[in-house]
């Protein structure tokens, strides 16, 4: 037998048969495969299943694939893939010799005669099979495909793709990836999404929208992701460090939510039959804050600590408070802290200076290392520089007040714990009595019990040593609390009595009421700053106002106890309802001043004037007087131990001009208000008194009428005009000038004439402008009488003044400089413009502005108006 392999030619021929008949068998198993990839290709690339609605892409994609595997398996099932004898046999089709098949027999009895031969034969095999052709087999391939679709559809997929030859590759992506949830209802799907920053932050939700750009959000975000879908999708958090996925919870309403918190750069998406939304949200880090000193602490001449600080955080500083802790290693090593009230609600730089009472801290008197600690919203704390403070103690001078500060700093400076009692069976049985139930003061620690036994030595022989039984009652009660106590926590309930009981032996009962006025500054002060509601403030603003009036009236007590003056009462004390008047009606201004202030939302003015009426109250002085009241702060008098009949004739009647005409000052700005209330539609404040009539009196008493002179503005203002007139007639006028023409200067208790004039003149155009219903105008003119008013108070002021200065030479301790503790002019009358309170005419306004924006909230129905008109509200 021939090679085959050494016939040159003959196996390319034989290899390049066998591939044209395994394409035949190709096309004649596979050929429905191809026609339905190249019928997909054609819809594709022509834009036809882009141009389909989702549901019927979807389809056609499903149809193609299970087409693609059914057509596919009966293919593979048909399919024969061709041998190479197949290939021979095809060749040898050729030629009548088959010369390929005969090279491979072998001659069944070679001899030596027939070997010659069969050589001969081998080379005209040989020669044949050199002349074989390739054959096309186009006879079978027109029984396989008579309508010539191996052409016919390549030319169509090409033309498709030079159709779309731009969108060549997004047709193909669109076809091959629709939508196939909308066949399982994906169109009535509803995503809503939207990230919630941190509270601290201060920042409004984030609502997400499709197709947005990547949203930049703080740190410790929430993203919440609501859907309105046929079963549950996930939500997917893609982020920098790890990944989430985390399934949808059905909420009450039917619809399916899922949460998480951003902490790092993610990407967001919504998963269901493919993905249904996506965000890219960036994280911005919260940095902790920033505290430092400003001014190390120190102490002020009213016992308290002030230091100045500065404190800064990117998204506000929620807490501030002092660290201390102690440095000579007692207690048990844990730091005590005390907060520092922040000058607003969170602010991101803050720098203040800040006084605190520390004389009640239960380290008073040791050294301690103290920083200041900052917290932001987030939890993260930032710390100052350490500093060495000795905390100070509270200066009592009295024995038996330091005493009970020395029992009271034992109890809280013990923070060992009780001794576990031991157990007593016999104490549950029938007629036991458990008699180590009322010795707990045994097993105490060593403070609680010391501290017990210096309240029994201090209240040995109470009717000898104690003047104030309530101070023995008290201290005998705080032993035995000490005495029942099982921890030390409430060992340390004593510690508001004892606090109470030194300073009630140490200042008297005095020291109550000031106590409760600063818990009442302090409510209020929390209020303000904090936010809290309208109603809220209004309680407390009430609180705080009747504990100065409790706080007044217990120093004037105290003051008449101890041979002090006290002061006459005036119509604004009676109106107010508090007992006896400072410093005329500047008090009653300022409260009236600073619940205008609390309403309309300027908290930080308000907090100022609520600082400025505390500190006046707590520095509040009483001098000693004659009776006649002229040494009470903010009205003109003698100096101590003087007598009328050592005054001269002339300063005492240029005092009484004084005091008349204070009381017409008063009266005046009493009439300001009450138009003021006129014109806003409101009741008088101060009610209708007439002018002169004495405090209850009323209307007709005085000899008047109950017409409409009773009750009209305009009378009442006309008729403290005529008390004007006739306060001057009687008083006299002066010249117009200092001196006269021969130089002589004018006489004291003489008014200035140009400026009596003035007064009447505005007091006439006053009454008026009230008749005719011009409120404005009428304010206006009622303004320049006050201020005139002021002038003339002044100038009789200095007058008096310069005559004690004579008199009594460098021992007056009158003048300029001195002042009352309201701030007001000793020997004058003061308007108070020496404290910072807001004109009543801009605290009007921002009352008006403040009805017009609730006016416009409760009427819009425009929703996005509305709630910026809500934001606005929320500032106040």
């Amino acid at each position: 037998m021939a090679d085959l392999k050494r016939i040159p030619g003959v196996e390319p021929k034989i290899a390049r048969t066998r591939g044209n008949l395994w394409r035949l068998a190709a096309a004649r198993a596979f050929w429905p495969f191809a026609v339905l990839v190249s019928l997909f290709l054609i819809f594709a690339l022509t834009g036809v299943i882009d141009a389909a609605s989702e549901k019927l892409a979807s389809l056609s994609l499903i149809i193609f694939v299970a087409g693609l595997v059914i057509l596919g398996v009966l293919g593979w099932a048909r399919f024969a893939p061709p041998d190479r004898q197949q290939a021979v046999r095809a060749l040898d089709r050729q030629s009548d010799l088959r010369p390929l098949a005969t090279l491979s027999d072998r001659p069944a009895r070679p001899e030596a005669d027939g070997v010659a031969l069969w050589r001969a034969h081998e080379t005209r095999l040989t020669d044949a099979a050199r002349r074989l052709s390739i054959p096309s087999f186009s006879n079978e391939w027109k029984a396989a495909d008579p309508f010539y679709l191996r052409y016919v559809i390549p030319v169509f997929v090409a033309l498709a793709i030079l159709f779309a030859w731009d969108a060549t590759g997004g047709r193909l992506q669109r076809a091959l990836s629709p939508d196939i949830g909308s066949l399982f209802g994906a169109e009535t799907i509803r995503i809503e999404a939207w990230i919630t920053p941190p509270s601290h932050t201060g920042r409004p939700p984030i609502f997400l929208q499709d197709d947005q750009q990547a949203v930049r959000v703080p740190a410790g975000s929430e993203v919440t992701v609501r859907a309105q879908a046929p079963s549950a999708p996930k939500l997917i958090v893609d982020g920098q460090d790890s990944d989430q996925k985390l399934r949808f919870e059905t909420t009450p309403e039917g619809a399916y939510e899922a949460k998480a918190t951003i902490t790092t750069d993610s990407e967001i998406s919504v998963a269901w039959w493919g993905t249904r939304a996506s965000w890219t949200v960036r994280a911005s880090p919260d940095a902790p804050p920033e505290v430092e000193w400003v001014s190390e602490p120190e102490l002020t001449p009213n016992d308290k600590t002030e230091f100045g600080w500065k404190a800064s955080d990117d998204y506000g500083v929620e807490n501030l408070e002092l660290v201390f802790r102690r440095i000579d290693g007692g207690g048990d090593g844990s730091p005590d802290t005390v907060t520092v009230q922040l000058p607003a609600i969170s602010p991101k730089e803050a720098e203040d200076t800040t006084a605190i009472d520390l004389t009640r801290h239960r380290w008073a008197g040791l050294e301690t290392e103290v920083r200041l600690r900052a917290t932001d919203g987030a939890g993260q704390t930032g710390l100052s520089e350490p500093v060495n403070f000795v905390i100070p103690e509270k200066l009592l001078l009295q024995p038996l007040a330091r005493a009970i500060q020395d029992i009271r700093v034992t109890i809280l400076r013990e923070d060992a714990a009780y001794e576990a009692m031991p157990k007593n069976d016999e104490a549950l049985t029938e007629d036991a009595v458990y008699t180590a139930a009322t010795q707990r003061i045994g097993y105490a620690p060593h403070g609680i019990q010391r501290a017990s036994r210096m309240i029994e030595a201090v209240t040995y022989k109470p009717a000898r040593y104690f003047e104030d039984v309530s101070i023995y009652l008290g201290l005998r009660h705080a032993d035995a609390i000490l005495q029942s106590s099982v921890s030390t926590d409430e060992a340390e309930t004593t510690e508001p009595l004892l606090w109470s009981l030194a300073l009630r032996a140490e200042y008297g009962s005095a020291a109550d009421a000031l106590r409760a006025l600063q818990a009442a500054r302090e409510a209020l002060e929390e209020a303000l700053r904090d936010g809290a509601s309208e109603a809220e403030i209004k309680r407390r603003l009430e609180a705080f106002r009747q504990a100065a009036q409790n706080y007044l009236a217990a120093r004037m007590a105290e003051a008449m106890a101890n041979g002090l003056e006290a002061p006459q009462n005036d119509t604004d004390s009676a109106q107010q309802g508090g007992g006896s008047s400072l410093g005329g009606s500047d008090f009653a201004d300022m409260l009236d001043a600073l619940s205008d202030l609390t309403e309309t939302g300027a908290t930080d003015q308000a907090r100022q004037l609520l600082s400025d009426i505390t500190n006046m109250l707590e520095n509040l002085q009483f001098q000693q007087g004659n009776g006649s009241g002229d040494g009470f702060p903010g009205m003109p008098g003698e100096q101590q131990g003087e007598n009328d009949e050592d005054v001269p004739q002339e300063e005492r009647e240029l005092s009484e001009t004084l005091r008349e005409l204070s009381d017409l000052l008063r009266e005046q700005r009493e009439l300001n208000d009450d138009t003021l209330a006129e014109e806003r539609g409101e009741s008088p404040r101060r009610g209708n008194q007439q002018p002169g009539q004495q405090p209850g009196q009323q209307p007709g008493e005085n000899g008047e009428g109950e017409g409409q002179s009773g009750n009209s503005l305009a009378d009442r203002q006309e008729g403290l005009g005529d008390l004007v007139e006739q306060f001057a007639e009687e008083r006299g006028e002066g010249g117009g000038s200092e001196e006269d023409d021969e130089g002589q200067g004018r006489a004291a208790g003489e008014l200035d004439e140009e400026t009596v004039e003035a007064i009447e003149r505005a007091q006439r155009r006053a009454a008026e402008a009230l008749r005719d219903g011009n409120m404005m105008r009428a304010q206006r003119n009622q303004g320049e009488a006050t201020e005139a008013l002021n002038q003339l108070a002044e100038g009789l002021a200095g007058q008096l003044d310069e005559l004690r200065r004579e008199r009594l030479g460098d021992e007056y301790g009158g003048g300029a400089e001195e002042t009352d503790p309201f701030g007001n002019p000793m020997g004058g009358v003061s308007d108070g413009r020496d404290v910072n309170i807001p004109d009543q005419a801009e605290r009007q306004r921002a009352k008006d502005i403040l009805e017009e924006l609730r006016r416009r909230y409760g009427e819009t129905p425009d929703e996005e108006e509305r709630n910026y008109l809500e934001r606005l509200l929320d500032r106040f």
